[in-house]
């Protein structure tokens, strides 16, 4: 019916200024930067005929709509942020992986970009440090590098990382203020320690103003040494303790299987399938960084917008399936894609009303968060997939001696719209009782508000949920909530069960 009536209206409109995509500023209760995601925008609660020109997702903040093409509402960004936030990609993987190799192969590499290094050690040396410093001044890709010695950025809100990302963001405006050419950065790298759990990391990017007005992390990229990764798995802890192989290995968006150069293929495929139990998702390329770093694809593991709520939206606003969980593309021709197993649990559900206005007034521009009640609670979710996930995609994983505590599993239902209420305190029991062991979420959730189809995007770590509301769900899309969890110690069984019941009519109680 909407494309319809944007086929009927198309004649009578002009050509916008701004594509989606472009990064612009919106007068929202104050200039506001964001992202333009959707052109001829109609919240579902409007009338058949009203439009506007722009649905725009704020950089912290809901999606907004941009009542007219005008500079008194929607305008051109400049400095840093026309650009965009400087993308910030966190480099992890247990002692010895190959992380100071792969960040030297960055640094050396000439692919035409610059970045901004911080190094943590933890200790009284900078060892890893005194082999970049040769690099400082001598290649056009290294900006500056920092240290953060004696203490584990794992541990805590560091006030000396957010520092360090401003002296890095002020000598970026400053160019800027000079007009200088090409004065922006294309990524600030952090390196943590070997025995580095990334989640607060995350988290600093949410804690200070201007860290979180300027940079976004843009993804974490885990290095595994394919030789010793599985003895590591498997060493002695207490009774209780985080193992930071298997809490890294959950938390990447790119993993590089390293040293295979040293491995046979029966030890690499072990090793493959260990990962995709404690991560059944993420893309794995195989890798020797020491002998042949340049087989390793930088366009892969740099600038893939793995938190960016936006690119979401824009990627589910049209007619394609939501599969979030599609088979990875794993380097090297190896063979190991994942594929997605049958379902059990793709029955019908029963669409539970959600009530909410969309129109909250944001300034000039509005807020068209049509999240109401459920905002109240820590964001939305949805379940019921099939077992045959809870372990991988496509290897059959079975229980073996490498089995951690770390999983992930996938929550999905097709054909009903979840009720968002119970979503929110369904997700939000989750992270109340196991914020530190949630490492990753993320979903794409279908939710039915009185007689219309919405769609949310959903993105998280720990205790930092995000529900971005699209509006309604496009038409031709096949009806299909998908939501991704990966952590340790996840309840799969209780969580299905609960997630099922999001899609029960009755009370909300």
């Amino acid at each position: 019916m909407f494309q319809a009536i944007c086929a009927a209206m198309a004649p009578k409109r002009k050509t916008l200024r701004f594509e989606v995509g472009t990064r612009v500023e919106c007068n929202a209760q104050g200039w506001e930067t964001g992202t333009v995601v959707k052109h001829w925008y109609r919240d579902p609660s409007w009338t058949a005929k009203r439009v506007v020109p722009y649905q725009v997702k704020l950089d912290h903040g809901p999606t907004i709509f941009a009542p007219l093409d005008d500079d008194k509402v929607i305008r051109k960004v400049t400095g840093i942020l026309s650009v965009g936030q400087i993308p910030v990609t966190i480099l992890t993987g247990f002692l010895g992986a190959g992380k100071t190799t792969l960040l030297n192969y960055i640094l050396t590499a000439q692919h035409g970009k610059k970045y901004a290094v911080i190094e943590n050690e933890f200790g009284a040396v900078a060892i890893d440090n005194q082999l970049l410093d040769q690099a400082v001044g001598k290649l056009d890709t290294v900006e500056s590098i920092t240290v953060l010695d004696n203490g584990c950025l794992c541990c805590t809100v560091r006030d000396d990382l957010i520092a360090a990302i401003k002296d890095i963001i002020k000598t970026v405006e400053d160019r800027y203020a000079k007009g200088i050419t090409d004065a922006m950065l294309d990524g600030i790298l952090i390196e943590t320690t070997g025995m580095a759990d990334p989640g607060p990391i995350v988290k600093t990017f949410g804690m200070d103003d201007d860290v979180k007005k300027y940079c976004k992390i843009d993804g974490i990229v885990t290095v595994v040494d394919c030789k010793h990764f599985l003895t590591q798995l498997n060493r002695e802890r207490t009774d209780g303790s985080v193992n930071e192989n298997a809490q890294q290995v959950g938390f990447a968006d790119k993993l590089l299987l390293n040293k295979i150069d040293v491995c046979d293929r029966a030890k690499i495929d072990e090793t493959r399938a260990v990962i995709r139990g404690i991560n059944s998702f993420v893309p794995i390329l195989e890798c020797c960084l020491s002998k042949k770093p340049n087989e390793v694809p930088l366009g892969e593991l740099l600038a893939i917008e793995a938190f960016d709520a936006a690119k979401l939206l824009m990627q589910q606003g049209g007619q394609d399936e939501v599969n979030l969980v599609k088979a990875p593309e794993d380097g090297h021709g190896t063979g190991h894609g994942e594929g997605h197993g049958d379902g059990e649990n793709h029955g019908e559900g029963h669409g539970g009303g959600h009530e909410g206005s969309h129109e909250g007034g944001h300034g000039d521009c509005a807020s068209d968060e049509a999240h109401g009640e459920a905002q109240e609670g820590h964001g939305g979710g949805h379940g019921g997939g099939p077992p045959a996930q809870e372990a991988g995609h496509g290897h059959s994983h079975v229980a073996s001696r490498h089995d951690t505590d770390v999983k992930s599993m996938v929550l999905e239902k097709e054909g009903a719209g979840i009720d968002m209420h119970k979503f929110d305190k369904f997700l939000g029991k989750i992270i109340e009782e196991r914020s530190v062991d949630l490492y990753r979420y993320k979903g794409v959730l279908a939710a039915m508000q009185a007689d219309k189809m919405i769609l949310y995007i959903l993105q998280g770590v720990h205790d930092m949920p995000e529900i971005t509301f699209s509006g309604e769900w496009p038409e031709g899309k096949p009806v299909k909530t998908q939501v991704v969890l990966i952590g340790r110690k996840l309840d799969q069984q209780r969580y299905r069960k609960e997630f099922e019941a999001c899609y029960e009519a009755g009370s909300h109680s």
